[in-house]
């Protein structure tokens, strides 16, 4: 998932919002899962994770960098930034997330059917580069390719 903008040009470079962002806060120990941008408000909304529980200590301290980073070194306006943890239903995005999570319990939405349906959930017993497979709870394996999911999250018991 990227971002359609805005580019920053540094040195004949074009990058954008999204990756200054994951590479800032890589460099304080934390994981960008999830960023949103809406041009006319000038809300950046990002989701982090560091492989433990995200705390209101970690949100402060990736916002008072972020802020730094985009106002002051970057000279980028936005009216509010807000940094929150992805939650216990946090969406799977990366082959790496779903990677993580095999094993844990998740819901998919597909942008195609199968078999007259597009929203599935169950285990998560395997991911690769082209898809995932899913254990349903009719002890059928579902195999999905990557590029016919629209939505990914986890689906704990609560």
């Amino acid at each position: 998932m990227g971002l359609l903008g805005p580019f920053f040009i540094f040195d004949g470079f074009v990058m954008d919002l999204e990756k200054i962002i994951s590479e800032s806060i890589q460099n304080i120990g934390y994981e960008l899962v999830e960023c949103e941008h809406n041009h006319n408000s000038g809300l950046i909304r990002i989701f982090i994770d560091n492989g433990n529980l995200i705390s209101v200590d970690d949100c402060v301290k990736v916002s008072n960098h972020l802020n730094r980073v985009l106002s002051v070194e970057l000279d980028y306006d936005f009216s509010r930034l807000e940094v929150s943890s992805p939650g216990v239903d946090r969406k799977l995005i990366k082959l790496a997330d779903y990677k993580r999570f095999e094993g844990e319990k998740i819901k998919i939405k597909l942008y195609s059917p199968i078999n007259n349906q597009k929203k599935f959930d169950g285990k998560l017993i395997a991911s690769d580069e082209k898809k995932i497979k899913i254990l349903l709870s009719d002890e059928k394996i579902l195999e999905v390719p990557f590029d016919e999911i629209q939505m990914a999250r986890l689906n704990p018991d609560l």
